[in-house]
């Protein structure tokens, strides 16, 4: 396969930087989502029935969710592969040796990467729930009401485009650290299967701490799952709280999905929850 106005050589270099793309993409989706499932909906299904937030995700569900994110680490690879392509330019930065930029920087550049991606995930999230782009793009997620860790990049391809923007806009404005880039990409993945889980896993008090309360959790996600409306945050929840996008009810969802769980009563809640 060649690519227009290119030699052979050329074209083949390009497939195998969007192939190794791909498969390290897909490997981490599938190493992480697999984890996350086997161990939470798994090994601990019993034990956490009662911390299920509305409902087990459904088998329809789940074979949609890996389809449409395989699909979508093809959009990843090829961002990737015009990341390369501009490094290997000059255009971009992405450094090795840690201080190189100074230490100060090595170490604040991931904290800020964060911040600089929740805000862009915020209003790009806000956007697309606006009603021409959620008909024809952002609602091929939400039909997922009970998500799963498979659903963490289950997109239409435009939005996959969108959020994966967010590494480029980043590299195209500071030079960052390749094992910064290769956490924050890691961060991503974790954190976002994480909060497609459909069950709570984090400790009762964590929402209303004085440290928790600034962090998204998985209740905070699926409940703009079930109605499409508020917590657009990602990692933070500052935006949702300074524009008022917060669902009122969210802490008080979150300390009933956390309260403990009578004695006796996991068969109950494992088929209240079915």
């Amino acid at each position: 396969m060649n690519f227009p106005g290119m030699d052979a050589d050329s074209s083949r270099l390009l497939l195998q930087v969007w192939s190794g793309s791909y498969l390290m993409e897909a490997g981490r989706y599938l190493l992480v989502a697999l984890l996350l499932w086997g161990g939470v909906h798994g090994l601990l299904r019993r034990r956490l029935a009662h911390r299920v937030i509305s409902g087990w995700p459904r088998s329809a569900d789940l074979r949609r969710e890996i389809g449409y994110s395989l699909l979508s680490m093809a959009v990843f690879a090829g961002v990737s592969l015009g990341v390369v392509a501009l490094i290997w330019n000059g255009q971009f930065v992405v450094y090795r040796q840690p201080g190189q930029y100074g230490w100060a920087w090595f170490w604040l550049s991931l904290p800020l990467m964060l911040v600089i991606h929740d805000a862009y995930f915020y209003w790009t999230h806000r956007l697309l729930h606006s009603r021409w782009l959620f008909r024809r793009f952002h609602g091929v997620h939400h039909r997922s009401r009970n998500p799963s860790p498979w659903a963490a990049y289950a997109f239409h391809p435009v939005e996959a485009l969108i959020n994966g923007l967010v590494t480029p806009l980043i590299l195209w404005a500071v030079p960052v650290h390749g094992g910064v880039l290769l956490v924050f990409s890691l961060h991503q993945i974790i954190r976002n299967a994480h909060g497609h889980l459909s069950i709570e896993t984090l400790p009762r008090g964590f929402a209303r701490h004085w440290l928790g309360r600034h962090f998204t959790t998985t209740t905070h996600h699926h409940m703009h799952h079930e109605n499409g409306r508020g917590n657009y945050g990602l990692w933070f929840t500052w935006w949702d709280r300074w524009c008022g996008t917060e669902q009122a009810h969210y802490l008080a969802r979150f300390d009933a999905v956390t309260a403990a769980r009578p004695e006796g009563d996991t068969e109950q809640a494992l088929h209240s929850a079915a």
